[in-house]
């Protein structure tokens, strides 16, 4: 197995075959972006699934009426995925995304990820497995920070 197939095999593609990751990975195209590039913003259509290679990305929502603000819900590193809207309905961006350093990626269009599923229904089951498993992971992290944020307004006054 590869060194990106095993950067990956305990997160997105937990279960998968070696061959199957191979072949996903063979779908990918790999792309660096410098530090500050945004991939992706809240609420727009999503086109793309991203595995971070290098670098980081930083996930924020966006908050009107308070720019300058830290806004940041997560940081992603190599080795994790960002953008699982795009297979899931209806298909846009939660958060908005944002390189942290010069960053690599690999990234997957959501025509290629349907015709891959839908030729191939066991992988599909994994992949969605996967995701969901990383979506309540992802879930839990932001209700601590929601409870962090709520404990230090009471004790602060905020």
């Amino acid at each position: 197995m590869s060194e990106t197939a095993k950067l990956f095999a305990q997160g997105l593609f937990l279960g998968f075959a070696p061959d199957e990751i191979e072949a996903f990975l063979r779908r990918c195209q790999e792309k660096t972006y410098p530090d500050g590039a945004n991939l992706f913003m809240e609420q727009t259509e999503a086109t793309r699934l991203y595995l971070i290679l290098k670098g980081n990305l930083v996930l924020n929502f966006e908050m009107p009426h308070r720019e300058g603000a830290d806004t940041t819900i997560a940081i992603r590193k190599p080795g994790d995925a960002v953008g699982w809207s795009a297979i899931v309905p209806p298909h846009q961006y939660r958060l908005s995304g944002y390189c942290k350093g010069k960053t690599t990626l690999l990234e997957i269009d959501r025509n290629t990820l349907q015709v891959l599923f839908e030729t191939n229904y066991h992988l599909a089951y994994i992949f969605m497995r996967n995701i969901a498993i990383l979506t309540g992971e992802r879930l839990h992290q932001v209700q601590d920070k929601l409870a962090k944020a709520l404990v230090n307004e009471a004790v602060n006054g905020w």
